[in-house]
């Protein structure tokens, strides 16, 4: 056997294979053991040995020294053969020697098989020393080159190893070419029976984390952290971040000069819209913060339910809801609130007026539809999304110019705002069922503590109630008999009233001649009892009194 040859081939595929010498070699040892067993199970304890250093490939058997042997004994050797072999003059006959025979003797198939087998077993060490690197690099970040593709699967070259992206962690409307260079994420490695399984992901939210820790230093060295994020591969992710240092703009740090930093991890997810918000400890101004750029008029929080009825501006709806609903989906996802969210005004609004503008806001999301078909389909029958989602493709290919595809994504994308739609006015309903329930139970138990409380001060003091129930009627009776007391002092001496009623005017004439009254009038005044109290005389001391002749038809 050639040792030269036999070196350099060792040293070869320790080198492709990146494997050490000691592995290689006791894959040729184990491989000459298996794939020659039927000829090493003639000889008693047959072993190959490979020396790496000399590049000598032997196999030890056992045989027993005997005075002659015939060539190609398998058991027997000669006594003169066996000292030259062994180099040890005082063997005699009937010992047992250890010998080296040719492996050449194996033949060929001996020897395909050997290769065979020398190759599965360098795969194997390959295999496990590829899943011993990689088992430990869950959750970073590699470059991958795509290779080749299995149905919808995509296969990338991610080093010494194979990684294979699912069509399930494929962003929706990834499109890959052959020898694409991408950025991946490493989220899981299975041991199987073909080698290691090294799923890749680029449809995780922690990708746009690394991509972020590898473009921007604040967040490399921690002075900018990233609190939360929310992501809808391949078309929105929001992200909120904050400092530690207050000198420092953790916002303005992830978007760079001029956005440079961040259209670099744009770039990298192909052009997957990313916004920046400035995490707060408030939760109002946070949310306020997740559903920019909508102007926010008022936030209600409800705590317990872990929800919030936020108001808009009017106009503002669409901004906040943003194209089916991700705006809004993404900010709740990065609030960890369910957001209930209406335009300010929108119950005074007529219906036909609020599916208008559901159906504008629907055409504003879709892409390619020019602002003349838009207003177009909103003077036309199809007044609202509903209508969209049922309608005939024929009848709305005039406001698409004729564009089929354009046609089936907008009675798709239709069908999509209607389930949102659908699922946000049942929250609403829910809510509103919920708060009526608690208000009617609390109105009820109100009511029955009140009813409880009355029975108890019934059944307690039965006396006091009757008693204060009689007070009213004795101060009634006292008033009656106050006044007809005041009626007869008044009948009795009709004299002396008429005289005090004369001394004021006597005063004020000082001096003129009091007018004389008739027996007419004398009579009308002592048949008229006199009930003014002391208040009414009081306030009327600087008018001119009306006379009781003139009072009488009144009374």
């Amino acid at each position: 056997m050639d040792t030269a040859a036999l070196k350099a081939f060792i040293r070869a595929i320790s080198k492709e294979k990146d494997l050490p010498a000691e592995i290689l070699k006791d894959a040729i040892e184990h491989s000459i053991l298996s794939a020659s067993r039927k000829q090493l199970s003639r000889y008693r304890d047959a072993v190959p040995k490979l020396d790496l250093d000399a590049g000598t490939l032997t196999v030890m058997v056992t045989k027993t020294v005997t005075e002659e042997a015939p060539k190609g004994d398998r058991e027997h050797i000669g006594l003169k053969e066996a000292r030259k072999a062994t180099g040890n003059r005082k063997l005699k006959v009937g010992e047992e020697v250890r010998v080296d025979i040719d492996p050449g003797e194996f033949g060929r198939i001996a020897a395909q098989s050997v290769r065979q087998m020398v190759t599965q077993r360098l795969r194997d060490a390959e295999r496990s020393k590829i899943y011993e690197e990689y088992k430990d690099k869950e959750g970073v970040m590699v470059t991958g080159i795509v290779q080749r593709f299995d149905r919808r699967d995509v296969m990338l070259n991610i080093g010494r190893a194979e990684g294979i992206l699912l069509a399930s962690e494929q962003p929706s409307g990834a499109h890959y070419k052959f020898n694409d260079r991408l950025k991946v994420l490493i989220i899981r490695v299975e041991k199987t029976s073909r080698g290691p399984a090294i799923i890749l992901s680029r449809k995780s939210p922690q990708l746009v984390i690394e991509l972020f820790r590898q473009e921007v230093p604040e967040i490399a060295d921690a002075t900018v952290q990233i609190v939360g994020i929310a992501r809808e591969a391949g078309v929105r992710t929001k992200i909120a971040v904050k400092s530690v240092n207050s000198d420092v703009d953790p916002v303005g740090a992830c978007v760079g000069m001029k956005g440079s930093r961040v259209q670099m991890v744009v770039r990298e997810l192909e052009n997957e819209k990313i916004d920046i918000v400035p995490w707060s400890m408030d939760t109002s101004t946070f949310i306020r913060n997740a559903l920019n750029p909508a102007k926010i008029v008022g936030i209600e929080l409800q705590e317990d339910q872990r929800r919030a009825d936020v108001t808009v501006a009017q106009g503002n709806l669409a901004i906040a809801i943003g194209r089916k609903g991700q705006n809004t989906k993404l900010a709740a996802k990065l609030s960890g609130y369910r957001l209930d969210i209406r335009s300010e005004n929108e119950e005074e609004l007529a219906y036909e007026e609020i599916q208008r503008r559901y159906l504008s806001d629907f055409l504003e999301q879709i892409e390619g539809l020019p602002d003349l078909y838009q207003q177009a389909i909103l003077r036309s029958n199809f007044n609202s999304v509903d209508k969209i989602a049922k309608a005939d493709p024929l009848r709305l290919m005039p406001f698409t110019g004729d564009n089929e595809a354009m046609v089936q994504s907008m009675i798709e994308g239709a069908r999509v705002y209607l389930v949102a739609l659908h699922e946000m006015e049942q929250e609403r309903r829910q809510q509103r069922e919920d708060e009526g329930e608690e208000g009617e139970k609390a109105k009820k138990a109100e009511g029955e503590k009140e009813t409880s409380e009355a029975t108890q001060d019934a059944t307690a003091d039965p006396a006091t109630e009757s008693e204060e129930a009689a007070e009213p009627d004795q101060e009634d009776a006292k008033g009656e008999e106050e006044t007809s007391e005041a009626t007869q002092d008044a009948a009795a001496d009709p004299a002396t009233e008429s005289e005090e009623a004369t001394e004021p005017d006597q005063e004020d004439a000082e001096g003129e001649e009091a007018p004389v009254q008739t027996e007419g009038e004398m009579a009308d005044m002592t048949a008229q009892p006199v009930t003014a109290t002391d208040e009414k005389q009081e306030e009327g001391a600087g008018e001119e009194i009306e006379s009781p002749a003139e009072a009488a038809p009144d009374q």
